[in-house]
């Protein structure tokens, strides 16, 4: 991906509410996100003093690989008789093309990255887990004020 700005500061970036509209798959994995993401003003390359909107952008898990992913349907009653649990399937690799994927959280540690959102598609709650040696965070320019701009202590 050729991006004019390239960012691993993670703490910097909110991904919240931002759709993941294409998965590509090569050495690397680039989740591209057509209608952006949203950078802080900490962030070094921001500097704007506000929160701001990307256009297009895109998360580069350099060296990446998928490892797992889960669809929960919801609560739904274990005929087991201990009540309720969550009824879970796995996805595969595969289907994340079809995900239409809305990131409600994520995190990088120790080298895993993982993504918690929903799946607009199926509007069930969902995790991937990707193992990457780095992540980035790539963007062309600022487009508007991110959603958080007027919040306090954000």
């Amino acid at each position: 991906m050729d991006m004019k700005f390239v960012s691993d500061d993670i703490d910097s970036i909110s991904l919240h509410d931002c759709d993941i509209s294409e998965f590509k798959f090569g050495e690397d994995i680039e989740l591209i996100f057509e209608d952006g993401f949203d950078v802080a003003s900490p962030n070094p390359l921001n500097g704007t003093g506000r929160h701001k909107r990307t256009g297009e952008a895109a998360v580069v898990l350099k060296n990446g690989r998928y490892v797992s992913g889960e669809m929960s349907f919801g609560r739904v009653y274990n005929n087991a008789g201990d009540g309720f649990a969550d009824e879970c399937r796995p996805i595969s690799e595969n289907e994340l093309s079809e995900l239409q994927f809305e990131v409600l959280a994520f995190k990088f540690e120790d080298g895993t990255a993982f993504f918690v959102g929903d799946s607009r598609k199926e509007c069930n709650f969902c995790e991937l887990k990707f193992v990457c040696a780095n992540m980035l965070f790539c963007w062309n320019e600022f487009t508007d004020d991110a959603w958080f701009q007027d919040y306090e202590n954000e």
